[in-house]
């Protein structure tokens, strides 16, 4: 087998994503490469080199700069996906177990989800607030009303994805076909706020300038509502957190607050295994947790000894 450099091989990927227009994952790819290169001091790395103990050492690179466990998994989690493609393409030869002893998981430490009642008031849109402050509030309900939809997939929806109150597209992280009803709240939000330029293929204004930087637009708008979405909070007197993920988590949390099948709720969401969706429960799950231990420690404070 003729030996390949692991660092072209993600070269390659990375433009063959650019080409399919999969930018964010493109970027994640470019992040890992980037940093593979510079814990190889700048040199070129094979797939001979791609060994359990330089993955360890990588790992504890990572650890060393403060990196957050979260993004140590993305990097390796990557890394595998790229040593799997190559595996496929027979320049990669398959060694078991490969990334059993590096991080991989996904922990979710911080609630995300926010209380039924603070969704509740989100939608009933009683609060006067500027035209901006609107914006941002109807796009988050908006995500939370469409199946806990991510802002990216919003941002690059299609006109002709749109027939009726049934919207169809393909996930952008993960290509998944996704079709959704709109409810009656919903449609008056995309009303509201439809693009009408016939200059424009999107549903809604978030990509301005069509076919220049979309994928820069959309971070640049994501991190735009974000921040609006923290002012928001702020003028409404919100503790909780909120940002256009909070949507998400928060159709989730509902969703299992209602009992319903982790695995209906994965499909609902368009995750590519029922592991993914748990990680967004596990807040949930430890604050049920917390009350049961202070409901037992309660209990036995009450008796008399």
């Amino acid at each position: 087998m003729k030996e390949v450099f692991l660092t072209k091989f993600m070269e390659g990927l990375i433009v063959g994503l650019e080409k399919e227009q999969r930018d964010g994952t493109a970027h994640v790819y470019k992040s890992t490469l980037n940093r593979v290169r510079k814990f190889m001091n700048g040199r070129e790395m094979s797939f001979k080199q791609l060994t359990s103990e330089w993955l360890s050492r990588f790992e504890q690179r990572l650890l060393a700069e403060q990196l957050k466990w979260n993004t140590v998994s993305t990097y390796m989690r990557m890394l595998r996906s790229i040593y799997n493609q190559a595996l496929e393409s027979g320049v990669a030869t398959y060694i078991p177990r490969l990334f059993s002893n590096v991080h991989t998981g996904v922990d979710s430490p911080v609630k995300r989800a926010v209380s039924p009642e603070v969704m509740s008031r989100l939608m009933k849109n009683e609060e006067k607030l500027s035209r901006k402050l609107s914006f941002s509030r109807d796009v988050f309900v908006l995500l939370f009303l469409l199946r806990g939809m991510s802002f990216v997939d919003l941002a690059f929806l299609r006109k002709c994805d749109m027939q009726g109150d049934i919207i169809t597209y393909h996930r952008h992280k993960t290509g998944r076909k996704m079709t959704v009803v709109a409810c009656a709240e919903a449609m008056a939000i995309i009303e509201k706020y439809r693009d009408e330029s016939p200059d424009s293929p999107y549903l809604f204004p978030i990509i301005k300038n069509p076919q220049r930087n979309e994928y820069r637009q959309y971070t640049c708008m994501l991190r735009l509502e974000n921040y609006r979405l923290i002012q928001l909070a702020r003028t409404l007197n919100i503790r909780e957190r909120l940002s256009t993920y909070t949507a998400r988590h928060t159709w989730a949390t509902t969703a299992l607050r209602q009992n319903y099948n982790s695995n209906l709720i994965c499909d609902a969401m368009g995750h590519s295994s029922v592991k993914v969706t748990e990680t967004y429960f596990q807040p949930f799950k430890e604050a049920e947790i917390n009350r049961m231990n202070q409901s037992i420690v309660a209990f036995v404070l009450s008796k008399n000894g």
